[in-house]
């Protein structure tokens, strides 16, 4: 596994949510939705119309799909990562906003959030992050002006068989200020909560 991406998370979340926009004829995820199995982990996508299989290896999984209105995009982003070298889960909670803060460009993005927190419920070595900031330079289908607010929660876990590799998986959502979802969080923790560990060398 020596191509996985390292620590930081942010990165291929932005190819998903903030560059060219989602090509058609790409593959449709199924409703009801079935479980998506990668290498080493799987999540089980949300039952909603419009999915859209953007990209998929047994490392990387990019799912996402168009908004209400124009320029508004919602994804699901799943890696396997490198870790860094840790020992207790409060340095586990550190290495992971450190490694996100240095993926994210001040230039283009103004944090307005960022909460990394321990999360136990997956794992003795996870973590979840909240994330929003204004996207000063989002690639938009209209020609609208202003930012966009780049919203994200991730879940991030130390693989139980390996504590090198990192399972993160993402859902974000790109919207104008006035647009926020008042059911972002559940329906994020729906698929942060489906994730299950299985064996990586399978």
């Amino acid at each position: 596994m020596n191509s996985l991406p390292k620590v930081g998370i942010l990165g291929a979340l932005l190819v998903v949510t903030a560059c060219a926009p989602m090509q058609p004829r790409l593959q449709e995820v199924q409703v009801p939705p079935e479980r998506i199995s990668q290498k080493g982990y799987s999540l089980l996508p949300l039952n909603e119309k419009g999915w859209l299989i953007e990209g998929r290896n047994p490392y990387q999984l990019a799912i996402g799909k168009y908004g209400e209105s124009t320029d508004e995009t919602v994804a699901i982003q799943a890696t396997l990562i490198k870790l860094p070298a840790f020992t207790t889960g409060e340095e586990f909670v550190r290495l992971a906003k450190e490694g996100q803060a240095k993926d994210t460009d001040p230039e283009r993005f103004n944090m307005i959030k960022h909460e990394v927190t321990a999360y136990t419920d997956k794992g003795p070595n996870c973590v979840k992050s909240h994330m929003v900031a204004e996207d000063r330079a989002a690639v938009k289908r209209s020609g609208k002006t202003g930012y966009m607010v780049l919203e994200a929660l991730t879940l991030t876990c130390a693989h139980p068989t390996d504590n090198n590799i990192g399972v993160n998986v993402t859902y974000s959502h790109r919207y104008y200020p006035d647009q926020k979802d008042s059911r972002f969080l559940e329906k994020a923790s729906n698929v942060l909560n489906s994730v299950e560990f299985s064996d990586l060398n399978e």
